[in-house]
């Protein structure tokens, strides 16, 4: 509730019922359990399946003839909502989500303590996301695969529409979103103008997230000169940025400086690295080599790199070849082929996310056009997927079904 209370309330103080803060705790809870693709979802389990003493909790109005908290109707949802400042919610909820510390098993929130109502002397509750396929399967897989040592805390930047949406203009609203690697959680995000790209948006997106030390991995359309110089000479950060025909020039001079030696020279110089994965109902194997980035005029451009991906079932048939280029100003102490391949793999981390905002909360069949609404949504599904992640959830569906059976668990979740 503290970082709710910090944003702006533009209403008359006259007559006011319902409290900017606990309409948007509103907001964030019933978004995690039922969906963002309908206000209506949300407004009716704030008046249905939210109990009173989580209201209560939420500082929601009381009604003081009946003594029930009484939740903001459907129409002051939509209409106090649509007036919020989205980027000054989006800043408040990245705070939140970058400041949130590791929780240790019995601290309230994370899935390994029981609920609250529970007794003491009962025996622990089966964590919840021990019951999850998903979790299973990803604690196999680090079990399995060889961690690469030395890796530095990185971020994804990527851009977002919002299908179903529409501005006032009748244009999709489009997000610029930063995503971390480790953390698993959106560390900012801004609305895109309709006079603009993504491109120059970038700058504006880092300004208020300290990359010192960081990589940032970023797709081809976001390969350009100012945005390397910016992360190498102003923020001390590290960026790894893919190669497409978009800049011909730069990617002529990568491919003719890594053109020279095969794969097993490359190997053994320690300039190649070779990685094979299973899993998913395929089979995958990556081959990366790097190359001092001699010749190459790109700002603090160090070394230049490329991968090719054989992808094939899980059987051997069906194979298909992928090949990637990509530019770092990473030196090659601190990254080799293994850890340059890790990074390019994990921008995808972000991709799933928008995945999960599409498919697990509906966000792309949402139709919602009043101001702001649609990017504060947007922001509500960032917090809830990345408490989910920061509490051990895997499954986003599995997680919201979790939550939903007992709405005091939100409380906890998200420290309200």
């Amino acid at each position: 509730m503290t970082r709710f209370r910090r944003i702006s309330d533009q209403r008359s103080t006259r007559n006011l019922r319902h409290p900017l803060a606990s309409i948007l705790a509103l907001a964030a809870c019933g978004v995690a359990v039922v969906g963002g693709d309908s206000i209506i979802a949300v407004w009716h389990w704030a008046s249905d399946a939210c109990p009173q003493e989580v209201l209560a909790e939420l500082e929601v109005w009381r009604d003081p003839f009946t003594g029930l908290h009484v939740p903001p109707s459907e129409r002051t949802f939509r209409r106090v909502l649509g007036e919020v400042d989205g980027d000054e919610l989006d800043r408040e909820v990245c705070a939140y989500l970058a400041g949130q510390a590791p929780r240790q098993a019995g601290a309230p929130g994370h899935p390994d303590t029981p609920d609250a109502a529970r007794p003491e002397t009962a025996e622990p509750a089966e964590p919840a996301w021990s019951k999850e396929r998903e979790a299973r399967r990803a604690r196999r897989r680090d079990r399995e695969r060889h961690a690469v040592a030395g890796l530095l805390p990185g971020a994804a930047a990527d851009g977002k529409a919002i299908r179903g949406a529409r501005r006032a203009d009748g244009r999709r609203p489009q997000l610029l979103s930063l995503f971390c690697h480790t953390r698993h959680a959106t560390l900012a995000q801004r609305a895109i103008d309709t006079k603009t790209s993504e491109v120059p948006e970038l700058k504006q997106l880092m300004a208020g997230v300290d990359l010192t030390g960081m990589v940032l991995t970023a797709d081809a359309l976001h390969t350009v000169r100012e945005s390397a110089r910016h992360l190498t000479e102003d923020l001390g950060a590290y960026y790894v940025m893919i190669l497409k025909d978009n800049q011909p020039a730069l990617l002529a001079a990568a491919m003719a400086v890594l053109a020279a030696g095969t794969d097993a020279e490359h190997e053994r110089a320690g300039t190649g690295h070779t990685e094979i994965e299973r899993g998913h109902g395929r089979s995958e194997r990556r081959t990366i080599r790097t190359a001092p980035a001699d010749g190459v005029d790109f700002p603090g451009a160090v070394q230049v790199m490329r991968i090719v991906r054989h992808i094939a079932d899980l059987h051997g048939s069906g194979r298909s070849k992928e090949v990637a280029y990509a530019i770092t100003n990473l030196p090659a102490h601190l990254a080799g082929p293994a850890h340059l391949g890790t990074y390019v793999r994990r921008r995808w981390g972000v991709e799933a996310m928008h995945h999960v905002r599409d498919v697990t909360f509906r966000e792309d069949a949402g139709q919602i056009r009043t101001g702001s609404l649609p990017q504060v949504m947007a922001t509500c599904r960032n917090l809830a997927i990345g408490a989910f992640r920061h509490v051990g959830h895997v499954n986003m569906a599995h997680a919201r079904r979790h939550y939903r059976n007992d709405a005091r668990r939100l409380l906890t979740l998200f420290d309200l």
